[in-house]
């Protein structure tokens, strides 16, 4: 087990979705950093994560002066409520529950990528 958003748990699930044929798919043409953050419920550091046409190629902490293409940040609460299915992710980003930054429009194209995604992140045995 590993604690919940935190270096090693993206680890995980970099590998689970390097492995996963539908994200494959979906994710395909997309090319893109992403800043996952949690912004107040626990102490992490923010994670920097690379997607490559297909792939997650690079998860590492996020440098300090470091922008990314996108960012996905909220409360560890509703993260938690979000990865044990309590609540929906797509509903989190629309009620600003989880607050996306990017182009809009881009990210609306791969959104069925990004629900699998949330689903792959919940294949992770966690410690909350």
């Amino acid at each position: 087990m590993v604690n919940f958003l935190d270096l090693n748990y993206w680890k995980q699930v970099e590998t689970i979705a390097n492995g996963d044929e539908e994200f494959e798919i979906k994710t395909r043409g997309f090319i893109a950093s992403f800043t996952f953050r949690v912004t107040e419920g626990a102490d992490l550091p923010a994670v920097y994560v690379k997607f490559d046409n297909g792939k997650v190629a690079e998860v590492r902490e996020l440098g300090s002066d470091e922008k990314t293409d996108f960012t996905l940040e909220g409360p560890y609460d509703v993260w938690t409520q979000v990865n044990k299915g309590e609540m929906d992710g797509a509903n989190a980003i629309m009620t600003r529950m989880l607050q996306f930054k990017g182009n809009m429009s881009a990210i609306i194209r791969y959104s069925k990528a990004f629900l699998r995604l949330f689903q792959l992140m919940q294949e992770v045995p966690v410690e909350y």
